[in-house]
């Protein structure tokens, strides 16, 4: 009875992964034109690099989910200590790329002040050697042919990631109430509210798989919830934070001129850095 539950609870587990292939395929398809548009034919810098490895990494990230949900139904993986090691350095190359377009917004949104650009970009880096340090160590103990990728001390990765997206979320939220206030530009509302979003949405799964991980009463849960779909909603999620940006600022002028009671006042620029794009933020704590 047991092992057909088993058995059960795995095969679910294959169909949502499935489910979240081919989401991200169907994502691909209706994002293409966006894509061509917004980073076929741009120069090759931070930000570009970032989003091709954050939007096609992915793509090898479902796949082995895939097929380790497919081969743990039958027999099991042949390696499953090498398995872990490449699917757990692949899956965190892409949230890497993913969090430094966060990075780069955030650092935008900050006006670009660079004590705050390297006090993320350590705690970042941090964050994912810890990652990394930890599904080697996972990998290096792990025999059974038929054991959950994100098993073991995967509820640590959840809790490290979690508490780099809070960090992120709440300086955000800071930035916004200082410098922002009387700020509604549609490139400022565009990274306000497309980046908390992104935020609060790899919060809430990454707070919801360590839960469910925890929790016996949650044991289906535990097979249910993987890192598949959070695979998939963060490339989706990541691809429209560059496309809305680019949006915004095309349709944003270069120049824009308010009317005040006194009269006409130019808007300032800030600086921004070329990994950015030169995203144009403006200045408007003086209106």
């Amino acid at each position: 009875m047991g092992h057909c539950a088993d058995l059960s609870r795995r095969q679910i587990v294959a169909y949502v992964e499935v489910v979240s292939a081919a989401a991200l395929l169907f994502d691909f398809c209706i994002t293409l034109g966006s894509e061509v548009r917004w980073t076929w034919g741009r120069k090759w810098g931070f930000v570009r690099i970032a989003f091709v490895i954050s939007r096609y990494v992915p793509i090898a990230n479902v796949a082995m989910y895939l097929y380790y949900t497919i081969e743990s139904i039958h027999r099991g993986i042949p390696n499953p200590g090498m398995f872990i090691a490449v699917n757990g350095i692949i899956n965190t190359l892409g949230s890497a790329a993913a969090d430094a377009l966060l990075i780069a917004r955030t650092y935008v949104f900050c006006r670009g002040e660079k004590r705050i650009l390297i006090a993320i970009s350590v705690f970042g880096m941090t964050i994912s050697v810890a990652m990394l340090t930890i599904i080697c160590i996972v990998a290096s103990k792990s025999t059974n042919p038929k054991c959950g990728v994100w098993q073991g001390q995967q509820g640590i990765i959840y809790g490290l990631h979690t508490i780099f997206q809070f960090v992120l979320m709440s300086l955000t939220l800071y930035k916004r109430y200082k410098y922002y206030r009387r700020e509604n530009g549609l490139l400022v509302a565009t990274i306000y509210r497309d980046g908390v979003f992104y935020m609060l949405c790899m919060t809430l799964l990454s707070v919801t798989n360590w839960i469910a991980m925890h929790i016996h009463l949650l044991s289906f849960a535990r097979h249910f919830y993987g890192a598949g779909p959070q695979t998939v909603v963060r490339s989706v999620l990541a691809s429209r934070i560059l496309f809305n940006l680019r949006a915004a600022n095309e349709s944003q002028d270069v120049i824009k001129t308010r009317q005040v009671a006194s009269g006409m006042i130019f808007a300032q620029r800030i600086q921004t850095a070329s990994c950015v794009d030169h995203l144009e933020l403006w200045d408007n704590a003086d209106l």
